[in-house]
């Protein structure tokens, strides 16, 4: 079908159709392409065995506590709660477990970027997609991939398209001159676009370049905005496609960069801490039945185009209508279809950028929750798969465990109330009080499988000396994990309360639309950190006054009542870019982009994070 663009210059190549038909929800499965070298069964059943025996382990200290005595309508309400959400907790600590070891003794099970040799003859198209974007930074860092190209030769190979969504005049008048510009002096081909009818949003914009221009090109590597990503990389993508026939997508890890803010910062060094031996673990169980994310990941574009038209659903958003998250229904139907969708944890050169203030991570989050929830209507569709519909169910877990993390807490403090207060001159750890120090078995158990797989990640770094020099040295390692450790702790109450906001808005019905992201930040203000948080620090006011009276109770409770009372100067303090640079030079959060910038990264895509100076740099390498 012929673009409806609008009035802004369109800078296309010849028409090159490819059909895009659009798949039913329920379709009968193909037999699998692909052939696993090791059964996939024994890892998943290792993996929920592990799960599970470590939920049970946790369960039985708050059973037998509460048993003792019997069981009181709240002390139910609690175990009901405490089951799936230790599930979820173990389920993730387990995964990373399995991608500890593996990196720790087995790297060879993942390739690296100088694994693949030789470069691919087949044409590639960088699909960058846009709506309402910060129009210099995009182009900043598409002239870094295309300089990047050029360098290595691999202009010819690689075309670079611009699929804009703008429906802002203004920066539409700025895309089609940086595209102009970027036309007549980039060395790859460089093309643009813009719709004046945004259908199916970023999957619409994506599926209308495959229908009118995806014949010419064996493969596409999707972009969002914030993308960048080395010419290794975009060289390696290709040739690996190649010698796997069986692939429909190859998924890269994308690590964070640029980020300013103490927020993004942290985000940051938490990716390029515990990311790979989270992805590593997740690659492990499940081999070519992956998940696609939408960005910085290479697909076989007629495979693409047989198997993922996406399909609007019955009824009206949020849970009906366009799917929002797009990305996971796409790979799964490309599974369907018998492809493979692997992650690659070891491919360097992939790069995107964090939220700048915990504001933005819960707008963005807004969305994920929606998309996430609404995928569960695709439960029941016929042809999909029991590991699909399970890690539809894991996705959804992720956002449904803030209203049940909530419950249960609210749980636990109905339960001291009901206890009392204790008499004067009553130690506070005295009577029913006391008991409760017997779940110190669950409660250690719970918070090493929460931050456990931060530290592995920190373990790997500090006993490979050129990973440990790569992040500054081990006092720089060190110092990150513990304040990135401390920041999670103390932002954790704030981001649970941002959840059950989004999952409560979601299920009343209210649609969160499609709005670009704010990318970077100097600062929130006090006003809109106020605007957003004022609801925290109530909330976090009358525990603390219904806590008053119980010594136990306040102490139990103080990291939550901390990150919530004080939850306006902390979003402001988070969001400072002065605060982010003074961890710079302090040595805290480092990452390997900043104490040795990669070419892409140093040579054209600007400041990376708060500047070091050459002596700074050159004392941490």
């Amino acid at each position: 079908m012929p673009y409806d663009h609008a009035t802004t210059p369109q800078i296309l190549p010849p028409t090159a159709s490819l059909a895009m038909p659009t798949q039913r929800a329920s379709q009968p499965a193909q037999e699998p392409r692909w052939f696993e070298y090791t059964p996939m069964w024994m890892r998943r059943t290792a993996l929920f065995t592990a799960t599970f025996a470590l939920t049970i382990a946790a369960f039985m200290a708050p059973f037998d506590l509460f048993a003792g005595e019997g069981f009181t309508w709240i002390e139910v309400v609690a175990l009901v709660l405490f089951g799936p959400l230790f599930i979820g907790i173990s389920c993730w600590f387990c995964s990373a477990l399995a991608g500890f070891f593996l990196l720790g003794t087995r790297r060879g099970d993942f390739f690296k970027v100088e694994d693949i040799v030789g470069v691919s003859n087949q044409r590639t198209a960088l699909l960058a997609v846009v709506r309402n974007e910060d129009v210099a930074a995009v182009y900043a860092r598409l002239r870094a991939m295309d300089n990047a190209l050029a360098r290595k030769g691999l202009s010819s190979q690689f075309d670079f398209f611009v699929l804009s969504d703008t429906n802002k005049e203004l920066v539409a008048a700025q895309e089609g001159l940086a595209a102009v510009n970027a036309a007549a002096t980039s060395h790859s081909a460089f093309y643009y676009r813009r719709r004046s009818a945004n259908i199916g949003r970023k999957s619409g914009n994506v599926a209308d370049w495959v229908r009118n221009f995806g014949g010419a090109y064996e493969y596409m590597i999707v972009l969002d905005a914030d993308s960048l990503m080395s010419a290794e990389l975009l060289q390696a993508l290709p040739t690996y496609m190649d010698s796997r026939q069986d692939l429909g997508v190859l998924q890269t890890i994308p690590m964070g960069f640029g980020g300013d803010t103490l927020f993004a910062r942290h985000m940051q060094f938490g990716i390029r801490l515990y990311g790979r031996v989270a992805s590593a673990g997740v690659a492990w169980w499940t081999g070519a039945e992956g998940l696609y994310w939408g960005h910085n990941a290479i697909l076989r574009t007629r495979a693409f185009a047989e198997t993922a038209g996406l399909p609007r659903l019955q009824g009206a958003p949020p849970f009906g209508g366009e799917i929002l998250s797009h990305d996971v229904i796409e790979s799964m139907f490309m599974r369907r279809a018998g492809w493979g969708v692997e992650m690659a944890p070891l491919l360097d050169g992939s790069f995107e950028q964090c939220p700048p203030t915990l504001v933005d991570e819960a707008v963005r989050d807004r969305r994920w929750c929606q998309g996430n929830l609404q995928h569960l209507g695709l439960m029941r569709a016929e042809g999909l798969g029991w590991l699909a519909k399970v890690q539809i169910a894991m996705a959804a877990m992720v956002y449904f465990a803030a209203p049940l993390w909530l419950a249960f807490l609210s749980a636990g403090i109905a339960l001291r109330l009901e206890q009392g207060a204790p008499e004067p001159g009553e130690p506070w750890f005295s009577g029913r009080a006391e008991q409760l120090l017997e779940l110190h078995w669950s409660i250690v158990l719970t918070v090493v499988m929460l931050f456990g797989p931060k530290v592995m990640g920190a373990l790997l770094i500090l006993t490979r000396p050129e990973e440990r020099r790569a992040f500054g040295g081990g006092y720089a390692v060190i110092a990150g994990l513990f304040g990135e450790l401390v920041m999670s702790a103390v932002l954790a109450p704030m981001r649970m309360l941002f959840t059950c906001r989004a999952v409560a808005e979601t299920l009343l019905g209210f649609d969160s639309g499609w709005n670009s992201q704010r990318r970077s930040a100097e600062a929130a203000p006090w006003t809109e950190a106020w605007r957003s948080c004022w609801w925290h620090t109530a909330i976090g006011v009358f525990v603390l006054a219904l806590a008053a009276p119980y010594s136990d109770l306040v102490i139990w409770t103080a990291p939550i009542l901390f990150g919530l009372v004080f939850s306006v100067p902390l979003t402001v303090f988070t969001s400072s870019a002065q605060a982010g640079f003074m961890a710079a030079r302090a040595g805290v959060f480092l990452t390997p982009e900043e104490v040795a910038p990669a070419a892409v990264l140093a040579a054209d895509a600007g400041r990376v994070g708060p500047a070091l100076t050459p002596e700074q740099a050159a004392s941490y390498a």
